[in-house]
Parts: structure tokens; sequence; C-alpha cells
């Protein structure tokens, strides 16, 4: 089944864009990627899922991410950032998002 993906990520160089584009192409994906640190993705194989998508960002980015997945029946999220009582960066989305 085919998935599609939201993604996004805080900061990047050319370096990192270039592993990411290279990951991309390795797993047959298909890109849109018009806008500075946003992609997005579909993949016809739907091997892939939001926190595969989101564990490959940290691997070559570090910093905070989004990764959305979106399709007709649901959507699915992962990200990595912070989430501790000061700065939670996923409270509003938990809270807010599906409801």
């Amino acid at each position: 089944m085919k998935k599609r993906y939201i993604i996004c990520v805080n900061d990047s160089n050319k370096e990192q864009n270039n592993l990411f584009m290279e990951y991309i192409k390795e797993n047959g994906l298909g890109w849109w990627h018009y806008i500075d640190n946003f992609w997005l993705l579909t993949d016809i194989s739907g091997k892939l899922s939001a926190s595969i998508i989101r564990d490959q960002l940290n691997i070559i980015y570090g910093v905070r991410n989004m990764v959305i997945e979106i399709n007709q029946n649901s959507d699915n999220w992962a990200g990595f950032g912070p989430q501790n009582e000061n700065e939670n960066m996923f409270d509003w989305i938990q809270k807010n998002w599906k409801k």
C-alpha cells in the first residue's frame, strides 16, 4: 500500500541533505523538496514507517524533526525533540491533532 509522509527537520546543511537524498533514492521513494528542511515523500512499496524514517533522520541530522504519515484510513507520526516538563515539542500534537 502506498504511504505518504511529511518530513520536517529543524536545521540542516548541504552534506546532511545529500545523505538524506541518498536514503530517499536507495529506498525508491518519490519526493518533493522545494522548501528548506521540508520534504514530501511517497513510498509505493509501503515498507517504511514514520518511526523508521525518524530514526534515519536522527542518524543523519541529529536535530529536532517530525515525520507525519498521511493515508486514507488514519495518520501516524513520530518525532525527535524535547519532551520534558519545561518544554514538550509534541504536547500540542498529542492533545489536538486527532481531536
